[in-house]
């Protein structure tokens, strides 16, 4: 029987799986995963994912965030794992990217922050990145990201160059070879 959540929006998810007992905070850092909350590298053989809940912000556009529930040792942790650009284990160990693949998917569509914005800041569509692809770049650790909800910190973000703010970049954007990708230099950077 598939995991359930009655969110319809990916914060209030992981909410929901906080209280049902899913409190280690996974990532995919350098190829590996590693349980944030120890800081110690998970062997991808030993996890199980238990459920991946896909909350669509435009259905059909591909823009999306992954939120995959996971178990290691037999459930001797349980946490979870954001995908928030919609990658699809993009970088995950070779061993845990068929689990994200298969898991079991229950898809809901968001709409609590309007269609506009995402996480806070304005979403940009592929139709208004393709009018001006040189406006918008990926900043890559900038200090001053805005908070994200999901209480991990954003470690990319779209940037506005015309209107000098963060935005949301649908995955579209984030795939296409035109995007500029910045990273943080230190002070100096001028994108």
């Amino acid at each position: 029987m598939p995991m359930h959540l009655e969110s319809t929006d990916a914060v209030a998810a992981l909410a929901e799986l906080v209280a049902a007992g899913y409190t280690a905070d996974f990532r995919i850092r350098d190829g590996g995963l590693i349980n944030v909350t120890t800081e110690e590298a998970v062997d991808p053989d030993r996890v199980t994912v238990d459920a991946k809940f896909r909350f669509e912000t435009d259905p059909g556009s591909g823009d999306a965030s992954n939120i995959y529930a996971l178990k290691t040792d037999g459930g001797a942790t349980r946490g979870f794992l954001v995908d928030a650009l919609e990658l699809e284990g993009e970088g995950a160990p070779r061993g845990l990217h068929g689990g994200l693949e298969s898991a079991p998917t229950v898809i809901r569509a968001e709409g609590t922050e309007g269609d506009d914005y995402r996480y806070g800041v304005r979403k940009v569509r592929k139709a208004e990145f393709d009018a001006d692809p040189e406006r918008y770049v990926l900043r890559l650790g900038f200090p001053d990201f805005p908070d994200c909800p999901f209480g991990q910190g954003f470690t990319m973000l779209g940037f506005d160059l015309a209107r000098q703010e963060y935005v949301w970049l649908v995955t579209r954007i984030i795939k296409d070879d035109r995007l500029k990708r910045v990273p943080y230099q230190g002070e100096d950077s001028d994108a």
